[in-house]
């Protein structure tokens, strides 16, 4: 069936695939011995958690206990299915994966892999008509009033979709485009009486791609400045598109960002295009809707130290500030807010002055308590008693959110100097502001309406997280051999017994890795893994990447006995304890009595350091 991948094709992708190469494009990875280690994409923490293998191309996080291969990786960044990771993947090395019906049939390619192809080939027809059509004249004067340079126009894909009610419709189903398709990519609107029409008409369009470079989403720009309808049309969310976790800009800026360990986020995507065109290339903005806890845990993936916020002068783009600082608050990062002369954007000031102007006003970008204290004094005036409590009380509500204690308490140091106000004072309004922040935070209602979708079960409720899979230390030690060196399972098997781990944690995965191997179901620890649950198997792999240790003066047959005599002692332990405190009950019947004392005797000759 369509979107089944054959396995050899899925071995041969993999093998082809640098793991490396692949995580490093979303994580700064830094060189440690023979792996690679970053901080963790999952989880916010300060040390290091998250190690890539080239050797065995495989990765571990073990602050959030994932961990597995490439497409395990891209399965986790990206949200996506298996067969859309693998063929990410192929799609980056170059490898063709065979499709049931050929490439070439919209109507049997899985649901995202044609609506990919249609905003691709619509962008791509949209693009030619900018640099051709008459029709796109208007498109081209507006480009040439911005000083748009075509060169840039070309870089970016940007393109005009035509003022007909059906144009881009009746091109798109002449290519061989479902109509079903072109309903899903929301390129084709249906209106109160039934009729279909061209969702984007008569605008200049900005394509927008995901981080790998395909375009998901389009941003239509107005062009006739007398018309009342709105100035900017965005795609709706689709099944490729989902506002909250795209970037605009970020197929192109992500390197520069992750060298940089810096990011500057604009608020529009020709203020992004402007300071790509003048040299300045760490740029990212968020696409038609607010910053949201998703783009922060990504620029925090790749960013790793510091966002400066350039947004717009005017009242709005100051208030979307605000809110973007207390988001990338919540992933640690250190926020800069670089001000804009009022009345400019990075657009028009990059336009009207010399790139290093610009370039100045990100280097002296202030910390955002600095900004935030500066701000609001200029809108409250702090020689009133009134307006001084008023800067106090915003300014609490900032300090309550500051994670780290030295910076905390030198930023309420500066707001109790620049109010003249005792520090007790401003204390006691931190209270007040922590104590809100807290009955925010435990109201039920709220809490529903803040669990993230992904966290959410398929019945609306909230999922609990599954705590990390914790086995018993010799099971784990037993699996990192057998893992490792499959070769010793058959001496493991002649002399182990099920019963001598019955109830212990991890027994389950032994025991089905031994099972495996007795019905001639191995083939290797990643398939293995691959048949596993996902806890089992980011367990398994933290043990690949970070195998148990082997006493040094031990071969490896040797350790191997060790390890099933340990647990035949074990399990034999906790059977003597049994035995003796069972033969001392007088309801022990003589039958019983004369064959726990045998139990008892043989397992004392076998093990006589035991029940001394």
């Amino acid at each position: 069936m369509a979107g089944m991948i054959p396995p050899e094709i899925v071995e041969q992708v993999r093998n082809a695939c640098d793991i490396v190469d692949v995580i490093g494009s979303y994580v700064p990875l830094k060189k440690k011995g023979k792996e690679f280690s970053a901080l963790s994409p999952f989880n916010k923490e300060k040390t290091p958690s998250f190690f890539v293998s080239p050797e065995k191309q495989i990765f571990k996080c073990w602050s959030s206990g994932h961990g597995g291969d490439v497409f395990k990786f891209l399965m986790l960044m990206e949200n996506m299915t298996f067969p859309e990771a693998v063929r990410r993947v192929a799609q980056r090395v170059g490898i063709v994966i065979p499709e049931s019906s050929g490439p070439q049939d919209p109507q049997d390619r899985s649901r995202r892999e044609e609506l990919h192809a249609l905003n691709a080939a619509v962008a791509a027809w949209w693009q030619k008509l900018l640099h051709s059509d008459p029709s796109a004249e208007p498109a081209r004067a507006y480009l040439k009033s911005r000083d748009f340079p075509s060169t840039l126009a070309e870089e970016f894909g940007l393109g005009y979709a035509p003022e007909g009610f059906d144009g881009t419709m009746k091109w798109a189903q002449q290519k061989g485009y479902s109509m079903e398709a072109l309903e899903a990519g929301k390129l084709v609107a249906t209106s109160e009486r039934g009729t279909r029409y061209d969702f984007f008409r008569g605008r200049l369009m900005i394509p927008v791609h995901d981080d790998s470079g395909q375009v998901v989403a389009f941003s239509g720009r107005l062009l006739d400045p007398e018309a009342k309808a709105q100035k900017y049309v965005n795609s709706p969310e689709t099944p490729v598109f989902v506002k909250s976790r795209i970037l605009f800009g970020l197929n192109k800026t992500k390197r520069s960002i992750i060298e940089a360990e810096s990011a500057i986020l604009c608020e529009g995507q020709i203020d992004l295009m402007r300071c790509w065109q003048k040299g300045i290339r760490n740029v990212v903005a968020p696409q038609g809707t607010a910053f949201t806890d998703s783009h922060a845990r990504l620029l925090k993936r790749l960013a790793h130290k510091e966002v400066v916020i350039c947004f717009d002068a005017d009242r709005a783009g100051q208030a979307a500030a605000q809110r973007s600082i207390d988001v990338l608050l919540k992933e640690d990062l250190q926020v800069r807010i670089a001000r804009i002369p009022q009345g400019e954007d990075p657009d028009s000031l990059l336009r009207k002055q010399p790139v290093e102007i610009f370039q100045t006003i990100l280097h002296d970008a202030k910390d955002y308590t600095r900004h935030l204290l500066d701000t609001t004094c200029e809108t409250e005036d702090i020689s009133s008693p009134r307006g001084r409590g008023e800067v106090a009380k915003k300014m609490a509500q900032v300090i309550a959110k500051i994670p780290n204690a030295v910076q905390r308490e030198g930023f309420l140091l500066d707001v109790a100097r620049r109010l003249q106000v005792p520090r007790s004072v401003l204390e006691e309004e931190v209270r007040k502001a922590e104590a809100q922040a807290r009955r925010s935070v435990n109201d039920p209602q709220r809490h529903s309406l803040g669990t993230p979708e992904n966290e959410m079960s398929a019945d609306g409720t909230p999922q609990v997280p599954q705590e990390p899979l914790q086995p018993d230390k010799l099971i784990e030690a037993m699996l990192s051999l057998l893992l490792t060196t499959p070769e010793f399972v058959p001496q493991v098997s002649r002399r182990f017994n099920p019963a001598w781990v019955e109830g212990l944690a991890g027994a389950e995965v032994l025991l089905r890795l031994l099972d495996a191997h007795a019905h001639d179901a191995w083939h290797d620890a990643m398939q293995f893994m691959e048949e596993c649950d996902e806890r089992t198997r980011d367990y398994l792999m933290g043990l690949l990447m970070t195998p148990s240790p082997v006493p040094a003066e031990a071969t490896l047959e040797a350790y191997a006995d060790k390890l099933v005599q340990n647990l035949e002692k074990r399990w034999k332990q906790q059977r003597l304890q049994f035995l003796m405190l069972a033969m001392k009950s007088d309801e022990l019947s003589i039958e019983d009595r004369l064959k726990y004392g045998v139990e008892i005797q043989a397992i004392r000759r076998q093990f006589p350091d035991l029940g001394k």
